[in-house]
């Protein structure tokens, strides 16, 4: 029997077995794919199966041609053409949709939307991705742990739009990855090319555990955490220029002397110990070098509050390897006996955070 080329599309039956069907895909120079009559489509291989050719036309005298008996497959026929292998996907070119006047600039934003806005760390933490603006948005979105990156979802998403990412569940919230984004967007039409975006972004998980951390918006029903991956360039500046106005007022402010007689005391101040609160590259520090800040803010903000006569002192370290913590409160004991401390509120913090007790 002569060799033949199989393709998709052809009827085959099992040399080996009853039965038999349409090859629907070629898998490898060995291998097709089978669909049965009964629907199931089966690896099978190539040697193992017999093309069955298809009804012949009838002779003028009435007889129907003997059809020739089937032929065998082999492996080397198969794969000649590559256009078999990766089927052409047709498009009708791009169409830019959904376009709002004004919205002209790129804005994209990360939300942190909770299940139960009564009580956040009660239920689920709903993560979107929101486009606020005019352009198209082709999206990779993935998690890193332990300097893994797993993917968790990715796609295109059109204009003035959002997408549901992933959920974080109640159990999960003490100890979050980084949420890393790689954004690339364009226009129908346009004068450049824009930059690509790369974030990676990490939540500490205290944010979850306080309803300050969810503000209105114009994106959902309910209140969200934000946090803006790229935005309108004018926002930016606004935003440069007010830290800036705010860091020259703080160097016009009267010398602190002054300040332990005429403000009042305070009950309560917050101190949030995570690394990226405290500088904004982390780049070239060693995790000594790390908990060396750190811990360096702690004492200044400890020796500050004893001064100006706060009454309680929270200190958010998050849980971590308890490294941070561990320090912290072996701290407390050696340089700060005096003052008894405690874990701070569950219902606040979690188990990320050490509240010291200043005066009763």
């Amino acid at each position: 029997m002569s060799a033949t080329t199989i393709k998709i599309g052809d009827q085959v039956r099992f040399m080996n077995e009853v039965g038999g069907g349409r090859v629907t895909a070629i898998l490898s120079k060995d291998l097709v794919s089978v669909e049965t009559k009964d629907g199931f489509e089966i690896p099978t291989y190539i040697k193992n199966l017999v093309v069955i050719e298809p009804d012949l036309p009838r002779s003028s005298s009435g007889r129907p041609f003997t059809p020739s008996p089937p032929r065998p497959i082999t492996p080397s026929s198969v794969g000649q053409n590559p256009n078999d292998q990766y089927p052409e996907i047709k498009r009708n070119g791009f169409k830019e949709i959904n376009q709002h006047k004004g919205n002209d600039f790129p804005e994209f934003i990360f939300a942190a939307l909770p299940d139960n806005p009564g009580n956040p760390p009660e239920g689920k933490i709903l993560l979107y991705l929101v486009n606020d603006c005019n352009y198209t948005l082709i999206y990779h979105f993935a998690t890193k742990m332990a300097n893994q990156y797993t993917t968790a979802d990715a796609g295109m998403l059109e204009p003035n739009t959002k997408v549901e990412l992933e959920s974080i569940q109640p159990k999960a919230m003490a100890e979050l990855p980084e949420y890393c984004f790689q954004l690339l967007f364009f226009r129908k039409n346009g004068t450049q090319l824009e930059e690509p975006v790369q974030k990676e972004i990490r939540i500490s998980p205290i944010k979850f555990f306080k309803a300050s951390s969810f503000v209105k918006n114009n994106y959902f029903n309910t209140p969200a955490l934000l946090i803006r991956l790229a935005e309108h360039p004018l926002r930016a500046e606004l935003d440069k220029l007010t830290e800036k106005d705010f860091q020259q007022v703080t160097l016009t402010k009267e010398p602190k002397k002054q300040i332990a007689v005429e403000i009042p005391k305070s009950d309560l101040v917050e101190i949030d110990l995570h690394i990226n609160e405290l500088i904004d590259d982390t780049s070239g520090l060693s995790n000594a070098d790390m908990l060396k800040l750190q811990l360096n803010t702690f004492r200044k903000e400890m020796d500050n509050a004893i001064a100006t006569g706060v009454k309680k002192i929270v200190f958010i370290h998050g849980v971590g390897d308890g490294v941070l913590k561990n320090e912290l409160r072996r701290e407390l004991q050696r340089k700060y006996a005096r003052y008894p401390f405690q874990d701070a509120s569950f219902r606040e913090y979690g188990f990320g955070a050490t509240m010291a007790v200043l005066r009763k």
